[in-house]
């Protein structure tokens, strides 16, 4: 038996015909599928278009009715309430009813109710059954001069809102009760009483249904409303149904459409594909050597570009680098300036006291009366004089120790630290300083220094603006607090806030708003930098009402707790 082999044609033929019955099934899944979709949007819209409806339509009914009942807030009405004349009142109900009937032809009763003081609380909507029937009550409470109370029950037939919502979307519907005994009373369009269609829609859609019913060769989708849950769990509900025969048809006839149409596509591209198939895998078969020549060539180029582009990578790293190196040196120099400063302000009064104790000596030794005692005494508190300037001498020192790893210590104690480095400055120009700390063991894992700079560079920007601005009443207000998941600090002045223009530049390096003899533009961009790195926390700014506010937001993590 001779071997049969297949051309490249029949190939190419047996190819195309798998490709169409593989077309052809994804077709009919998709179809199913896009069939099931397209029913579940449809159920699913009208039952929430039937939800926001009913939603709408007690809204507008209690908005009707507190609206008519406040015209009967009259002086008539409030003399029979304080009298609890009874008889008078419900003449009066009668009055209203006939009144209020030719506008309201869904009202039927009208009832007034004395009620005490404990029992003025009660649902405006509400549903009840009354002489075999199902009414929309709504009640609203009535005040008398006297402070007598009444309730007013408006009580409106149920088929006002299987009215309405034929009116809105044409759904025919029943309004039923079911009592613990499932004894069912029912309310329904005197147009649907003698109905067959109506009954058997009515037999089939006692629960609602996920497919559309069939019913004497029309598609109907149904909705159950509750209208309200009762304590003894029986219920007011609803059941509407819509003809969505047309929509359906439609739906079938478009699907039919695109499948065919999608069919011929792929047939015409099918041939097409058979004609052009042959001399691709020729083209393909001739040039596979000069693509695989390109690959080649391709791979080189490639590795060439790549180690290129990583040397300029490393070199922009090691340049950001050095860059930053020279921030933080900046920094250091311009944070020592400031402490000079500090420590100048902190001095200052201690060495008043001092100057004023050596001129007390000088002028008792002048008078002859400088005794041992008051020498000694003088002298002790020059000696405590001298200790405390020792101790802030000390205290700046450690302020700069460098530190080699992290730590966890207290953010208060922290925040305490800064506060004590530049609280002389700020007594010196009047800042008042007020810290409102919810929580003092709140802990962080981080250096410790380097967090007490961030935070006083971040004070003494507020402080700076603040006399730069001359601010009356000038003040910066300091909150730390936490929640479950994160801890929060926030620095507010009430330096009038950052312009919006350049409120997005604020922590970039060199960016200053103060006189170039005042600032060197990297105390916002260091505090965000040691704020920021190698953790999650953040450092944002934003205006307030009557100044800028820093932000400092510092996730919780196990080993902080």
């Amino acid at each position: 038996m001779k071997n049969f082999k297949f051309t490249m044609k029949s190939k190419s033929l047996f190819f195309i015909l798998f490709l169409i019955s593989i077309l052809l099934l994804t077709l009919y899944y998709q179809n199913k599928s896009s069939n099931k979709s397209y029913l579940y949007l449809l159920q699913n819209n009208y039952k929430n278009t039937l939800d926001n409806f009913y939603s709408t339509f007690r809204h507008k009914l209690e908005n009707s009715y507190a609206n008519l009942n406040f015209s009967l807030e009259n002086d008539v009405l409030f003399d029979l309430l304080d009298g609890q004349k009874n008889t008078e009142i419900k003449n009066y109900e009668n009055y209203l009813l006939k009144k209020f009937k030719n506008k309201n032809t869904y009202l039927d009763y009208i009832n007034i109710t004395l009620i005490e003081k404990n029992k003025i609380h009660f649902k405006s909507y509400s549903l009840t059954k009354r002489n075999n029937h199902i009414y929309i009550k709504l009640s609203y409470l009535l005040k008398s001069k006297k402070s007598s109370y009444a309730r007013v029950d408006y009580f409106l037939t149920s088929k006002l809102l299987l009215k309405s919502v034929k009116m809105y979307n044409n759904s025919e519907g029943v309004i039923y009760f079911e009592d613990k005994n499932k004894n069912l009373l029912e309310t329904y369009l005197d147009e649907n009483r003698n109905n067959e269609t109506f009954s058997i829609l009515l037999e089939n859609c006692r629960e609602e249904h996920t497919e559309l019913k069939k019913i004497k060769g029309k598609f109907y989708i149904s909705k159950i409303l509750n209208l309200e849950v009762l304590e003894t769990k029986s219920a007011y509900q609803a059941v509407f149904f819509l003809d969505v025969t047309k929509e359906k048809n439609e739906y079938i006839s478009l699907v039919k459409n695109s499948l065919i149409v999608s069919l011929l596509l792929f047939v015409f591209a099918a041939i097409s594909v058979n004609f052009y198939l042959n001399y691709l895998i020729n083209r393909i078969s001739k040039n596979e050597n000069d693509v695989k020549q390109i690959n080649k060539n391709l791979e080189k180029t490639i590795s060439k570009e790549i180690t290129k582009r990583l040397k300029i990578q490393q070199n922009a790293l090691e340049e950001k680098q050095k860059n930053e190196q020279i921030l933080i040196q900046q920094s250091k120099l311009a944070m020592m300036g400031e402490m000079i400063a500090n420590i100048a302000h902190q001095w200052r009064q201690p060495l008043m006291q001092l100057s004023a104790i050596f001129m007390y000596l000088d002028v008792y030794q002048e008078k002859g009366k400088l005794n041992k005692e008051r020498f000694d005494k003088k002298i002790k508190d020059s000696v405590q004089i001298i200790d405390y300037m020792s101790k802030t001498i000390e205290d700046f020192r450690n302020y700069f120790k460098p530190e080699k790893q992290k730590e966890v210590f207290y953010i208060k104690e922290s925040l305490d630290s800064a506060l004590f480095i530049i609280d002389a400055s700020l007594k010196h120009s009047f800042i008042e300083t007020k810290v409102i700390c919810k929580h003092n063991k709140i802990k962080i894992k981080s250096y410790k220094n380097e967090f007490s700079q961030a935070l006083l560079n971040i004070i003494s920007n507020a402080k700076d603006i603040l006399i730069q601005r001359k601010i009356k009443d000038p003040k910066i207000t300091i909150t730390l607090c936490e929640n479950p998941t994160e801890t929060i600090i926030s620095i507010q002045d009430n330096a009038q806030g950052i312009d919006e223009k350049i409120i997005d530049k604020i922590f970039e390096p060199y960016f200053t708003t103060k006189h170039k003899a005042l600032g060197t533009g990297i105390g916002l961009y260091m505090s965000k930098m040691i704020i920021e790195k190698h953790s999650n926390n953040t450092l944002v700014v934003e205006n307030t009402e009557n100044g800028a506010k820093f932000i400092i937001t510092i996730p919780h993590k196990k080993e902080e707790t």
